[in-house]
């Protein structure tokens, strides 16, 4: 009886450390949208970044998502959810990313404000939320 107390202890303890450690970093961000051969932004609009365990979440206010997960030994180069190489890009110091894909460019801003509605939210959800 006690063997089995003690096991499930551990096992309590164990979860509620690793629980800690899988959380997400998730913030509204603003996304500029640039495709591939152009130095001019499409479109800007609101969207949902998160970062977990290594992968990218980016869910943009038109629908599009981004499921990046690292790939390869450097830091900085994924591959998206339909296979697709990308990677991470600096040059927006603490303002935001960069990722560089095959289609198009996502520059992720942290400030969201310029796209939000007096009084409102950039009706985005969490890209991490449970559907």
């Amino acid at each position: 009886m006690q063997n089995r107390l003690t096991h499930l202890l551990i096992t309590a303890a164990l979860s509620l450390a690793t629980a800690s450690f899988a959380r997400a970093d998730s913030t509204e961000a603003r996304c500029d949208i640039y495709p591939a051969v152009s130095d001019r932004a499409s479109a800007s609009i609101a969207c949902a970044f998160a970062r977990y365990q290594g992968n990218v979440y980016t869910e943009r206010g038109d629908g599009v998502s981004y499921h990046l997960r690292p790939t390869g030994e450097a830091p900085g180069n994924f591959v998206d959810q339909s296979g697709h190489t990308g990677y991470r890009q600096s040059g927006l110091g603490s303002a935001g990313l960069i990722f560089r894909m095959p289609a198009e460019s996502v520059y992720v801003y942290w400030d969201p404000s310029t796209l939000r509605q007096p009084g409102g939210s950039a009706g985005i959800r969490d890209p991490l939320a449970a559907a």
